[in-house]
């Protein structure tokens, strides 16, 4: 029993536990395994007429009693309403043992009539009552919600339960999975799921998990992406495929990383990279309009405007706009980084390529200043080992991200590169890299080069953080608002 028992609340919990063996003394089973067939959601039963005759359920959340009548709110996953308990429609003996013996968080079912109080709210005149869960521990913070961000990530059930924000916050994130989902199964996509755990990562540039497969003694990886599985399923002859996609990076934790995060990533065959801009200014209007959203609205601070079309500006012109420098000078991985160094871009090094000293300085000089949406297309070579090359200047890639509110990625595509040779070479570099201790960069897939020598054809694919997206509909400024269940350190 003393398990049972926090020491914060051990008055209460004492009591609980006490009611809970009272419960169980009057033959009463206090879990039991079925409830009464329940007639009405609470938000129907408040649209129903008065007189009629409702069997609803929910948890207790406040108790008001006065004499012989009481007043509690019920609670269920569609509103809240009241209900009013009284000595005379349950009986003396009846109208005691709940008095005595129920507490709030306790989830039960009410039969009864709706009414009119005299002040004009609607509630439930109870003529019945069976308790179908005893609750052992108290809600919170007499139901004024949970204000320590902290415990809000750790128990967010109870978060859930007094918090309506994080409520509607899970809500429009389901709302907006679905949506996605119906609109690449009308245009004909095949959602597909690929492996999570995988004898070789790719995909991105990424520092993955890596854990041992203790019967085949080998080691496997969480994925980083399931770009590579996705992109065989097109050597395979499927022309249109897509997959909700847990990811896993072994990174650091901040407002707008968490290890574990999902992305929806699809790959289009006979496309390019312009289709997919096309695409995404198709998507997102759908997209914010279905929650309920117009297409100019505030987050976190800032008015920002989705009406198409988006600016498509190249990474160069951006760069050169706030850095005030032509990476074009800069040809060799020695000259920028003595550029980067020179503009005191934090935490450069000589491991780094090319390219990713080229993102540093954008991420610096460039990134805040976005607000609203612009495709920044045709990235350096160096920094896409996975995308076609530009065939009137080889020396950058068919790909764009799509950013906005201070650079803030929504989505990463490209016109997928498909010559084997090439994507060989690009494997090959990226191994020189990791020789040079830079920790993020893909391994050699022979197996992938395989496929792509059996032919692949025109495509294009995108990733498109979900967690993000979330996070600037609803306007939260830390992913673990939108992550029913966020990465965190254990407790002491």
């Amino acid at each position: 029993m003393s398990q049972l028992i926090d020491p914060k609340n051990l008055k209460e919990d004492v009591v609980r536990l006490e009611h809970l063996e009272a419960i169980r003394a009057s033959g009463i089973e206090p879990f039991p395994a079925t409830a009464p067939k329940r007639s009405h959601m609470l938000a129907e039963a408040r649209q129903a007429k008065e007189g009629s005759k409702v069997v609803c359920s929910g948890r207790l959340m406040t108790r008001r009693e006065m004499g012989k009548l009481t007043f509690c709110h019920l609670k269920d996953a569609s509103d809240k309403l009241q209900i009013a308990l009284g000595e005379k429609d349950l009986g003396k003996d009846a109208y005691n043992f709940f008095l005595k013996n129920f507490d709030l968080g306790d989830f039960i079912s009410v039969a009864g009539e709706m009414f009119l109080t005299h002040k004009g709210e609607i509630t439930i005149l109870v003529k019945k009552y069976t308790l179908l869960s005893k609750a052992l521990l108290p809600l919170p913070d007499k139901f004024h919600g949970l204000q320590d961000i902290e415990t809000r990530f750790r128990q967010r059930y109870l978060d859930l339960l007094t918090n309506d924000e994080s409520m509607r916050i899970a809500r429009v994130r389901s709302a907006l999975v679905k949506e996605i989902r119906n609109y690449f199964d009308a245009k004909g996509f095949y959602e597909v799921e690929t492996p999570i755990l995988q004898t070789l990562y790719g995909g991105a540039l990424a520092k993955p998990f890596v854990t041992h497969h203790n019967a085949l003694n080998i080691p496997l990886y969480l994925r980083i992406a399931p770009e590579l599985y996705l992109k065989r399923l097109i050597v395979g002859g499927f022309e249109a495929v897509y997959e909700i996609a847990k990811c896993f990076r072994n990174e650091g934790i901040d407002h707008n990383h968490n290890p574990e995060f999902t992305q929806i990533e699809f790959y289009w065959a006979y496309k390019n990279y312009a289709d997919l801009m096309d695409l995404m200014e198709d998507l997102l209007p759908r997209l914010i309009t279905a929650i309920g959203l117009p297409l100019k609205f505030s987050t976190n601070g800032q008015e920002v405007d989705f009406t198409p079309p988006y600016p498509r500006l190249s990474m160069r012109q951006i760069i050169k706009e706030y850095a005030k420098i032509d990476i074009e000078e800069y040809p060799d991985q020695a000259g920028m980084l003595k550029v980067a160094q020179k503009l005191k871009v934090e935490d450069v090094d000589k491991t780094m390529d090319r390219g990713m000293l080229i993102d540093e300085i954008y991420k610096k000089y460039a990134r805040p200043h976005i607000i609203n949406p612009i495709f920044m297309i045709d990235h350096p070579v160096e920094l896409s080992p996975l995308a076609k090359r530009k065939t009137d200047d080889p020396k950058y890639v068919e790909r764009f991200q799509l950013l906005c509110v201070g650079g803030n990625e929504l989505c990463n595509a490209f016109s997928e590169l498909n010559d084997p040779l090439d994507q060989e070479a690009r494997f090959k570099e990226q191994v020189r890299n990791s020789e040079a201790g830079n920790e993020e960069s893909m391994p050699f897939d022979e197996d992938f080069v395989t496929a792509l020598k059996h032919g692949m054809p025109p495509t294009s694919g995108l990733g498109m953080g979900i967690d993000r997206l979330v996070s600037l509909l609803t306007g939260s400024h830390n992913l673990k608002e939108v992550i029913l269940f966020p990465t965190l350190r254990p407790e002491k």
